[in-house]
């Protein structure tokens, strides 16, 4: 019997995609920000999460496109361990299904359908999603999360700046 995995749907601008669930803690509701000042546009700005401040990233920008404006939008909390030593906050506009798939039904992804972000994308899987109307084919793109938080904590996305401050926040600093 083979494995599954297990991968979430999320909705960034108009599209749905799917991730590894296994680096995501849980769902909320979005976190209340600080601004980071001259931060580029993927971070969002830092939040207060239990008694840490965290990251909060929007993926949106790293993919090349912009966010949509809805009211439903989500955070995803990353396990502390899984990209970095702290839990980090990732924002989406949308967290649709946690859906179990067979890594066989993982197709490889056409290079010109994943333009500037290649080596962000794992593949793609189609999904038959049955309704009381009808029963639908969607095709959705695979995301690599885990390298695109890995990539950015590296620099290897971040525009050169001096010590990356975002990622190096002092918590004694915080006032309590």
């Amino acid at each position: 019997m083979q494995d599954h995995l297990t991968l979430v749907e999320i909705l960034l601008g108009r599209d749905h995609y799917l991730i590894d669930g296994d680096i995501v803690e849980k769902f909320v509701r979005p976190l209340k920000t600080i601004d980071v000042y001259d931060a580029p546009p993927y971070i969002k700005g830092m939040a207060k999460w239990g008694e840490d401040v965290i990251p909060v990233i929007n993926i949106a920008p790293l993919l090349g496109m912009d966010r949509t404006d809805t009211k439903r939008q989500r955070t995803l909390i990353i396990h502390k361990g899984a990209v970095s030593e702290t839990e980090m906050a990732v924002s989406v506009d949308d967290v649709f299904n946690v859906r179990a798939v067979i890594p066989s039904d993982i197709m490889p992804a056409d290079i010109s359908a994943c333009d500037g972000m290649e080596e962000y994308v794992k593949g793609l899987i189609r999904l038959k999603i049955e309704t009381e109307e009808k029963e639908e084919d969607l095709l959705l793109l695979y995301l690599n999360l885990h390298k695109m938080l890995t990539d950015l904590l590296k620099g290897k996305i971040a525009r050169p700046a001096p010590d990356f401050y975002v990622w190096r926040w002092d918590n004694s600093t915080v006032a309590q």
